[in-house]
């Protein structure tokens, strides 16, 4: 049964809902587990070649090198100086991998929002993947396509440019083409809203309709040409609505983590709220140093931002539970081993969960965030060309591959290709 849209701004509303679902956050998790890990082995690489250590790495950027961070006082550090050129091009590698997964995650992750806005609530993960991996071609070419074209656009720029630098004459020449190239300028700033859009929006796209590059492609500069402002509003309205969600998740696990906190003290005592769990968020943080560094900087940002506006004052950010954690990670060092190793083990274990945990949250901001996606498409689609895609009958239920009559009795088999019945033939040997 298809569940009842109105094909406007209020079905954005419900992606925080349709993002809380056990197999969409799984889809994204795994995705974040595969994607993020080869990222990593890749970014160790190149650091690796370019002369650091093991050591050096994991003390200075732990599981996930990223070469533009921010420093402790909130300025850009770029980690990466003093490398070579092929450290730049084994990272830039990582990079890509885990776009692609970050895109067939949430391909797979549309097409099962997709499933449920039909009605079909048992579409598995398993499906989902397949069907992401089948049609990873259109999702991944498609915006890759079109920076390649705006590359070779930036590329004959470059080109042109250098040809006015031969002297007078040439100087002219450019001159006197000025306006066809300030339209390709205009274009190329265009095809990169397109990229931009095509990143966002082609998983959703291409699970709904499961077209194919070019058709994906096309189906990008419709829906940006004819939508606009529609699209810039339902984007906006569904950033505030799953940060809003992501906020509620967090400060219910922070609350939870408190409460957990509380009941393990009564009967483990001192090991556990001083011992287990402050080296469990040390291994946490020196395992996410530098994204837990990004986050504090931003969460830093936007506290201060909120307390002096009087949008949240600072006696209620001091009661939220675990902020402080989050604004201030390295004020946890490290601790050194207990006679009992039985503490020890019991924080690294705990610190696994907690990396576990943060991996749940970030799947659940990006399943609410490609759930709202399929439903902006869905709106999109309804208000560009007024059709509901929704109703769109998959191929094999339009074709059915087989076909039994109705009038055939119990136990008779229905005629083979090429087979003519049995009246047919009796037919003939009598004429």
């Amino acid at each position: 049964m298809l569940r009842k849209l109105y094909f406007d701004f209020r079905d954005v509303l419900r992606a925080p809902r349709l993002g809380f679902s056990a197999k969409k956050i799984w889809v994204q998790f795994t995705g974040l587990v595969i994607g993020l890990g080869g990222y990593a082995v890749l970014a160790y690489s190149s650091l690796l070649v370019g002369g650091s250590t093991f050591a050096e790495i994991w003390f200075n950027y732990g599981a996930l090198p990223i070469p533009l961070a921010f420093g402790p006082g909130g300025e850009v550090a770029n980690y990466f100086v003093g490398v070579p050129w092929y450290s730049w091009l084994i990272w830039s590698v990582g990079v890509l991998w885990a776009l692609i997964l970050a895109l067939l995650a949430g391909t797979a992750t549309a097409k099962l929002t997709y499933e449920q806005l039909r009605g079909n609530d048992f579409y598995s993960k398993r499906e989902a993947w397949r069907f992401a991996r089948k049609n990873a071609a259109a999702v991944i070419l498609s915006p890759v396509g079109l920076a390649i074209l705006a590359a070779g656009l930036v590329f004959g720029g470059l080109v042109i440019g250098w040809f006015a630098s031969w002297g007078a004459v040439s100087a002219w020449i450019t001159a006197a083409f000025f306006p066809v190239i300030i339209g390709v300028t205009v274009f190329t700033l265009y095809l990169v809203v397109i990229i931009l859009v095509g990143v966002v929006i082609a998983p959703a796209v291409v699970a709904t309709t499961k077209n194919d590059t070019f058709e994906t492609i096309f189906e990008l500069f419709s829906t940006v040409a004819a939508q606009p402002w529609r699209l810039f509003i339902y984007e906006f309205l569904l950033c505030l609505v799953t940060m809003l969600a992501f906020g509620v998740f967090l400060v219910l696990i922070l609350f939870a983590l408190k409460l957990m906190k509380m009941v393990f003290g009564v009967w483990w005592g001192t090991d556990f709220t001083q011992y287990v769990l402050p080296q469990a968020q040390h291994y946490t943080h020196s395992f996410l140093r530098v994204p837990v560094d990004v986050a504090q900087v931003y969460a830093n940002r936007f506290l201060f931002c909120c307390q002096h506006t009087g949008f949240m004052p600072s006696l209620v950010v001091g009661n939220i539970p675990g902020i402080y954690w989050l604004l201030a990670p390295q004020s946890y060092s490290f601790i050194p081993a207990q006679p009992a190793a039985g503490l020890h083990v019991a924080s690294i274990i705990l610190a696994v969960g907690l990396i576990g945990l943060i991996g749940i949250l970030a799947s659940y901001l990006l399943a609410t965030c490609q759930a709202g996606q399929t439903l902006i498409y869905v709106a999109l689609r309804k208000k560009k060309d007024d059709e509901n895609i929704l109703e769109r009958r998959d191929y094999d239920e339009e074709f059915p591959e087989f076909e039994v009559p109705e009038d055939l009795d119990e136990g008779e088999k229905p005629p083979e290709s090429g087979e003519k019945p049995e009246d047919e033939d009796k037919k003939e040997e009598k004429e």
